[in-house]
């Protein structure tokens, strides 16, 4: 298990968006005091034991589940509180990665509990592999890999002992069902509600934490999409039917949503896309 394994990094390593430096892993973590940082982000998991970790002005507990997401040249400090210590990581860097970090909300160094730890953990344990296969030319599956684990924690990991994404989902999982069959109908956000057995406040809350948009937003979105089908389905069909049978009564209405959302009319949407 104590390894620490360093890649050949390549002037092509370093063209790519995201690319690994170093993985490894150790049976008991021993304390580690940075006041500069470390160069390249890190992600480090607890697999057994716990640790705390200082960074950024405040203390984190680290215990198995959990992992802390370290971002390169800020100060930090962490050590084991219940040993062993033991912990998988690795590290990584690339020109967009603190552009995704900050897209996904996993700004600056912290600890993040991970609703399905395996899942990441199969990850890395597959990074350290093609490290310790010593093949030069598996940068891009690295790479691959390493977008595919910032994609995990994004799904799967949050700052506190709440839903993640990926919870979040499934418990909307009836309301998206409810939309996909009910679209062509008249839908409000109280039926939406309805689904969950929760309020319209909550819905909205929910959606928002999911998706980053209010419900009524995404089902007009779902809608617009149905739509984009039909006008390509069949050539004859009229924007009038093909409003209605997407829930809009006023074509009008629907062909000023659809431009908003598209660019364009619908009958252009169907000239440029037809003519491919």
């Amino acid at each position: 298990m104590n390894k620490n394994i360093f890649r050949v990094i390549t002037e092509m390593d370093r063209r790519l968006p995201v690319y690994l430096t170093s993985a490894g892993g150790w049976l008991n973590q021993e304390p580690m005091d940075r006041e500069t940082g470390f160069p390249d982000y890190q992600w480090i998991q607890t697999l057994d034991g716990a640790g705390r970790l200082e960074a950024g002005g405040r203390e984190y507990t680290m215990a198995r589940g959990q992992g802390m997401l370290l971002y390169p040249d800020e100060r930090h400090r962490y050590y084991p509180v219940q040993e062993p210590w033991t912990v998988r990581w690795v590290a990584f860097n690339g020109t967009h990665v603190r552009e995704w970090l900050r897209s996904m909300q996993l700004e600056g160094s912290s600890s993040l509990y991970l609703a399905n730890p395996d899942t990441v953990l199969n990850k890395m344990h597959a990074l350290q592999s093609l490290l310790d296969s010593k093949d030069p030319a598996g940068a891009v599956e690295c790479s691959s890999l390493l977008y595919q684990l910032l994609l995990d924690l994004f799904l799967y990991a949050s700052r506190a002992e709440v839903r993640s994404k990926q919870q979040h989902y499934e418990q909307l999982a009836p309301v998206f069902s409810y939309i996909a069959s009910h679209y062509a109908g008249p839908v409000s956000l109280q039926d939406l509600a309805g689904q969950l057995q929760v309020t319209p406040q909550h819905t909205c809350l929910l959606f928002q934490q999911t998706v980053g948009m209010r419900p009524i937003a995404y089902l007009t979105r779902y809608r617009l999409r149905k739509a984009k089908e039909l006008l390509l389905e069949d050539a004859e069909l009229e924007v009038r039917d093909i409003a209605r049978r997407v829930g809009y009564e006023d074509s009008s209405y629907f062909i000023k949503l659809f431009k908003q959302q598209e660019g364009l009319t619908p009958s252009s949407f169907r000239k440029i896309h037809r003519l491919r």
